[in-house]
């Protein structure tokens, strides 16, 4: 009966100590370690904010003369989604022109923009009429309004 109770209390002694030595550290530390303390972030300058509503717009009026354009050459038109593109163009196109201080530098951006929505408007008639040529000739003009608004959009950026 001896001979049983010693092995059983020599195995258990070992993983005893087995799992002292695993879980020790754990257990005399004070807990996890402390989280970093936040560290406040500066507010962006008031002309970045400007800055980046301004890029924002850019990019949705860019997206949005594309996506235009892609579906007037589609092969199955939707026009009610044309449509719906072409009043969110002209939303984003005015949050472009709030967005663009107004200085020498800006004074070709609204008559871009201007543009960019009579040449949408003019490539819509087009997909309307089913005029291949005209959309052709619509969706290269839209496409060379972008351009022009790629070029002079950055340099009313501030820094630019």
């Amino acid at each position: 009966m001896r001979l049983n109770t010693i092995p059983s209390a020599a195995a258990a002694a070992v993983c005893g100590s087995l799992a002292l030595l695993i879980a020790g550290p754990a257990l005399a530390s004070d807990g996890p370690p402390a989280a970093p303390e936040p560290t406040a972030v500066a507010p962006a300058p008031p002309d970045a904010a400007g800055s980046l509503d301004t890029v924002g717009s850019l990019g949705e009026t860019l997206m949005l003369g594309s996506r235009i354009g892609t579906g007037a050459r589609a092969k199955t038109l939707d026009s009610a989604e044309l449509q719906e593109l072409q009043r969110r163009l002209r939303a984003a196109s005015g949050r472009l022109q709030r967005s663009v201080k107004t200085t020498d530098r800006a004074a070709e951006v609204p008559a871009q923009l201007k543009k960019l929505d009579d040449d949408a408007t003019a490539l819509l008639k087009a997909v309307g009429a089913e005029d291949a040529a005209g959309v052709t000739a619509g969706v290269a003009a839209v496409l060379a309004d972008q351009r022009a608004l790629l070029v002079s959009v950055p340099k009313v950026l501030p820094g630019v």
